[in-house]
């Protein structure tokens, strides 16, 4: 769908998120946490050797860290001098320990399961996003409580979203759009309560979303769109009051408009396209003023199109096509 496509790329620079990671000029100058450095440096050479070969491998600029008891020879070549401070796509805070790591659209190949989630306890941010990583998410992931973004999205990852997943309390990102996960969204996923966006967009999930997705009240954007998702949408998703994107395009859910969706004042794009939904569009709808973009196409919807629309003075996308709405077009809708 073209305008769900424009709609996701226009809110890419939402998803984005600013870090400022203090890294050490020398990684040596801190003998309490050389063990750490080592540790992680290690455990990064390790999961490298496990990935496909390629030439965007080997642009990695990582390299074996320097030993305790380093020769003359190994002083002598400056790129052995470094730690993984200094790595691509590698950064760490100010004692030398790795917390972040942003390898997206590098163009890796090759698994996770060789990838040490216990050698990085201090890892906050993880980008692999617009790889071709395989395999299914370990559960191991929850072993980073320190995360607060992870972006896996547009790789070919498959089986399960892990549960365990719900143990990273800290995460305000979550993204795994474009991948091959299926089953069904974890019901303890309400856990992340400081999640601001969730992109679970354009996989294979399937089944009901639970309910207990209207704990996430920090939620800003809530990606559903591509999926087999089916059944009713629940009404606790009125709680999310900070949402001002909610994309559920291309499902099977069926059944009512909950009412309490038109609660969510805040809400700028809704799109509820291409699924089953029928009842009609109630007058509440006109409380929604900062809506910009409004779909509801090839649905079973009814009833005449109410008055309240021309309310929505903000409206700049409407697609209403393939319903039985009935009657006129309010006047001033344009």
């Amino acid at each position: 769908m073209t305008s769900l496509t424009s709609a996701k790329l226009s809110f890419l620079p939402y998803c984005l998120v600013i870090f400022l990671f203090v890294s050490s000029p020398n990684w040596v100058a801190f003998p309490s946490v050389t063990s750490t450095s080592h540790t992680e440096a290690k455990a990064l050479l390790k999961w490298k050797a496990s990935l496909f070969p390629n030439k965007a491998l080997n642009s990695l600029t990582w390299y074996d860290p320097p030993t305790h008891n380093a020769t003359n020879s190994s002083s002598s070549n400056p790129k052995q001098k470094t730690g993984p401070c200094t790595w691509t796509g590698v950064s760490c805070n100010a004692a030398g320990s790795v917390n972040g790591i942003d390898l997206s659209n590098r163009g890796i190949q090759g698994m996770r399961h060789e990838f040490s989630f216990l050698s990085f306890p201090n890892l906050e941010y993880l980008n692999l996003s617009l790889n071709e990583l395989f395999d299914a998410i370990p559960p191991q992931i929850s072993n980073l409580s320190k995360l607060h973004y992870v972006d896996l999205s547009v790789n070919e990852l498959s089986g399960r979203i892990p549960p365990e997943i719900n143990l990273l309390r800290n995460l305000t990102y979550l993204g795994l759009f474009v991948n091959h996960l299926l089953g069904e969204i974890p019901p303890n996923i309400g856990n992340l309560i400081k999640l601001n966006i969730l992109c679970l967009d354009d996989n294979n999930l399937s089944g009901l979303i639970p309910k207990e997705i209207g704990n996430l009240k920090s939620l800003v954007e809530l990606w559903l769109s591509n999926n087999n998702l089916r059944g009713l949408i629940p009404p606790n998703i009125g709680n999310l009051i900070k949402l001002n994107g909610l994309y559920m395009y291309n499902n099977k859910f069926s059944g009512l408009i909950p009412k309490e969706m038109w609660n969510l004042k805040s809400l700028v794009n809704l799109d509820l396209g291409k699924n089953q939904l029928n009842g009609s569009i109630p007058a509440s709808i006109g409380d929604l003023r900062n809506l910009e973009s409004f779909y509801l196409a090839d649905n079973h919807l009814s009833g005449p199109i109410p008055q309240e629309m021309e309310n929505l003075k903000m409206l700049t996308n409407l697609q209403l096509r393939n319903n039985q709405f009935s009657g006129h077009l309010p006047q001033n809708i344009c």
